[in-house]
């Protein structure tokens, strides 16, 4: 029967009751929908839920369910105080089934006396009692019973499936379709939305080394945008096609600029013959590439390398084999490129990789740790009217290169005779190992972006730490380097304030000579460089967000802000990310923002599985509120575009 309100807890909402009527067998097909046919709210909040059951018969749970318990004794050991927002009794006044907050997780969970049945043949049940029934169009989709037909007191049928510790109110669906003779994405690696375009997106093809399009409405077009085949290589590791981003006024109403920035390996190796690690040594090397389209997407110029932006180090096209261990693996490449604006000036952002692979031994050069060199850092560029790229006046070097264009600050511990190289004016952060991706955070108050959240890929097996990286966009404009931020990679990962960072005191750097080599030998292999200017290690700047690599695997990317309104209002300019290796997406609120590091437990790390491991690349906020993320697999390299949408009430 029904369950009078007499026997529900108070708060609970009584409008299911008169959806409940007598009607047997499962309805409908197992598919998720975000229509629901019981849910409840929780409480406080009118915009979020905590179980629902969808029209299909699908029950989702924002934490567990306990099966066959004594309800009450559960209660008083697991509940919050008065967190009881829903329960079913017997005639007797027995709880037979309850939602409540747990006290150990936070989460709301579901305690039954019985057990949950799953895709229940409802039938077969039809003499059981019920205490709880829920039915759409006659057909039940879920029902509490009572002792009877093998079931114990208290048990729970319900049409589909149960789906355990996942945000409620949210579902994730395949976003592109390819269109009639178009191939899947193939090796899809960075997106970027289109301006003025709705959800049209953009969509980088790694070894294809072609842009795709993704209209509005998911579909996938046969045609690329534009193919660099010509111009970029796929040497090895993460390198070919990476990054990609839009100008910021290439939708503009007036002067409207359609330029597409793409990052990725030149076909063309060359020789770094002041590298201080590797000179006169033929590399790879990873250069910005733009090319510009119509209205209509159509190109209407050949990519190209654009002017003024960088050549970076991307790895020795014949790695010596002479050393032991061989590391570099022309791997790490980083690529990510985001486009803002300031309201008067257009911007360009760029994170590089460390390139090198220190594999278990720990080894690794200390590129990331010199801003002499391009590779582990966070470059800034200004857009200049004709599309080219510019060195920004405010830039933390810019001032104080133009100020002290030859002096090296006391205390830099560099070799005498690179003396007068000089930081790279680009340079705003240093310190990372494979900055893959990264966010642009608004501000909260007025939209402007503020920062630059970078998802910095940690170390190996169980000793690396995953970070997201908060860098400062405003700069000071003059001759002060402390605007400049070492985030410490490969001298550190994770807290370098807490009492045992990982690696401590820091990796082995590699001098690539055997012991008793001299240190100021530039016989071309990698060796110990500090930063430079040198960062001493108790300023190092340590992550906003990190997590010791779960399993000792881990792969942090795709950092994303909610805004718009368009989730829950407790969801607003929160934190989401990705974990390419668990397959995860993890939230942490807006307010667990502070100076001080935050190291995530696994609720934080894990607020959505993807059920997906080994496959999440990228993940943005779309237009239309929703996220969006990138995935392929690895098996068979085909991946798509999934989409994480939240039920709105009409």
């Amino acid at each position: 029967m029904v369950p009078e309100p007499s026997s529900l807890s108070e708060g609970t909402p009584r409008w299911y009751a008169y959806l409940c009527a007598w009607g047997g067998g499962a309805f409908g097909v197992c598919t998720e929908t975000l229509d629901y046919a019981w849910f409840l709210r929780k409480p406080g909040a009118l915009d979020e839920y905590i179980i629902a059951l969808d029209e299909n018969g699908h029950l989702i749970v924002e934490g567990e369910v306990h099966e066959n318990k004594t309800v009450a004794n559960h209660l008083s050991t697991y509940a919050v105080s008065g967190s009881v927002v829903w329960q079913a009794k017997d005639t007797g006044g027995t709880q037979l089934a309850a939602v409540y907050q747990n006290n150990t997780t936070d989460r709301f969970d579901l305690v039954l006396a019985g057990s949950l049945v799953e895709s229940a043949n409802f039938g077969t049940y039809s003499g059981v009692t019920n205490r709880l029934k829920v039915t759409k169009d006659s057909s039940s989709l879920m029902e509490l019973k009572t002792t009877g037909g093998g079931l114990n007191d208290g048990s729970l049928l319900i049409a589909c499936t149960k789906e355990e510790n996942r945000p409620v109110g949210f579902i994730q669906e395949r976003w592109d379709s390819p269109e009639a003779m178009a191939t899947p994405l193939y090796h899809p690696n960075h997106f970027t939305f289109i301006p003025g375009m709705g959800n049209a997106m953009l969509v980088t093809e790694r070894t294809n080394r072609k842009v795709r399009v993704i209209e509005d409405d998911g579909t996938l077009k046969k045609d690329p945008i534009a193919d660099l085949t010509q111009l970029i290589s796929v040497p090895a590791g993460q390198h070919g096609l990476l990054g990609i981003a839009c100008h910021p006024d290439f939708d503009d109403a007036v002067s409207p600029k359609r330029f597409v920035y793409v990052f990725g390996t030149s076909n063309t190796p060359t020789l770094f013959p002041n590298d201080p690690y590797r000179p006169n040594v033929e590399t790879w090397v990873n250069k910005i590439y733009r090319f510009e389209v119509n209205a209509e997407l159509t190109p209407i110029a050949t990519p190209a390398p654009v002017s003024g932006g960088p050549d970076v180090y991307a790895g020795n096209t014949t790695p010596t084999p002479v050393f032991t261990p061989v590391f570099e693996e022309v791997d790490h490449t980083g690529g990510c490129l985001r486009s803002y604006s300031d309201g008067s000036d257009d911007y360009l952002l760029l994170s590089t990789g460390c390139i090198d692979h220190e594999r278990n031994a720990g080894y690794m050069s200390g590129r990331p740790q010199d801003v002499r060199v391009y590779p582990g850092k966070l470059l800034r560029y200004k857009i200049a009217s004709n599309g080219n790229l510019e060195i920004p006046s405010d830039n933390p070097f810019t001032g104080w290169l133009t100020a002290t264009p030859t002096a090296v600050p006391a205390g830099t511990p560099t070799p005498a005779s690179y003396s007068q190289r000089l930081p790279k004016a680009e340079i705003v952060a240093s310190g990372f190992r494979n900055p893959y991706t990264f966010a642009l955070r608004p501000d909260p108050n007025t939209g402007a972006i503020i920062e630059a959240w970078i998802a910095n890929v940690g170390g190996v097996e169980e000793r690396g730490f995953e970070e997201i990286d908060r860098v400062d966009l405003s700069f000071s404009g003059g001759p002060d380097i402390s605007d400049y931020e070492n985030f410490g990679f490969p001298r550190v990962e994770g807290n370098s304030a807490q009492p045992t960072p990982w690696p401590t005191p820091g990796y082995q750097m590699y001098t690539g000579c055997n012991s008793g080599c001299d240190p100021e030998n530039y016989g071309g292999d990698l060796f110990e460089r500090p930063s430079f200017p040198y960062v001493p290690f108790a300023n190092l700047t340590p992550p906003t967000v990190y997590y010791l690599r779960p399993s000792g695997s881990g792969s942090v990317g795709g950092p994303a802000f909610i805004t718009g309104g368009f989730f829950p209002s407790d969801y607003e300019d929160d934190l989401v990310f990705l974990d390419f290796v668990h397959g995860t997406i993890g939230r942490v609120p807006d307010d667990q923002f502070s100076s001080a590091p935050l190291l995530l437990n696994d609720s934080q790390r894990i607020w959505w599985d993807s059920e997906q491991p080994g496959m999440n690349y990228e993940l943005q906020q779309g237009p239309d509120g929703n996220l969006y993320y990138l995935w392929y697999s690895f098996a068979g390299s085909v991946g798509g575009i999934n989409r994480l949408s939240f039920r709105r009430e009409d």
